[in-house]
This record gives C-alpha cells, sequence and structure tokens, in this order.
C-alpha cells in the first residue's frame, strides 16, 4: 500500500515542479491536491521531504528503494527479465519528467 501512496505523492510532485518557479511552495497549485492516503506516511519522511531540495527524486528513491526491499524479504517475486522492464519504465518516466522541467523552465522566446 505504501508503493500507492508514494506514487500517489510522486504525482503531485512532479505537477508542483512544472509549476511556475516564481511561486512559493505554499502557493503552487499542486501542493494542494489530495493524495492517497497521506497520512499513512511516517511523520519523518514527510519531514524529509518538506527539507528536500529535489522532491521528485527523493520519492523516486524511496519508490525504488521499497521495490528492492520487497524483493529481498520475498513479499515481491517476479522473473528477472519483468524486474529489469519494470525499472526501465520507472527511469524512462524520470527521464521524461525531465524533459518537460527543461521545457518548463525554458524561456520563451530563446
Amino acid at each position: 500500500q505504501i508503493v500507492v501512496r508514494l506514487f500517489s505523492m510522486l504525482h503531485a510532485l512532479s505537477l508542483a515542479e512544472l509549476e511556475d518557479d516564481d511561486d512559493e511552495d505554499e502557493d503552487r497549485w499542486a501542493f494542494r491536491l489530495r493524495v492517497i492516503d497521506g497520512v499513512g506516511i511516517d511523520v519523518d519522511s514527510l519531514k524529509a521531504l518538506k527539507k528536500a531540495e529535489c522532491k521528485v527524486e527523493l520519492v523516486f528513491h524511496w519508490i525504488q528503494s521499497i521495490v528492492v526491499t520487497s524483493i529481498d524479504c520475498g513479499i515481491m517475486s517476479a522473473p528477472s527479465p519483468i524486474l529489469t522492464r519494470a525499472y526501465s519504465e520507472l527511469a524512462s518516466g524520470m527521464v521524461k519528467f525531465h524533459d518537460c522541467l527543461k521545457i518548463a523552465r525554458i524561456a520563451v522566446p530563446f
């Protein structure tokens, strides 16, 4: 269940990061989005997230860490090619996010 919460948070944080840089954190529309069971994430993690400079990357790292831990503990079991594909898709999503970030931050006209 924590993975679903983190993906929900990752989505909201990604949208917030793509918003206008001039806004303060409290003024960003995406920070007011509801996430799936945000109270299910421990307080220390939320404090670390609030202080983090790269919030999206931190949540992405948490998701990857949970997947690895789940595999090590035997909670999640999948053949190597499927796990490789899952990590590839996650990484592709981050690359696309960073591409969108470049577009959002480059002033037009060039």
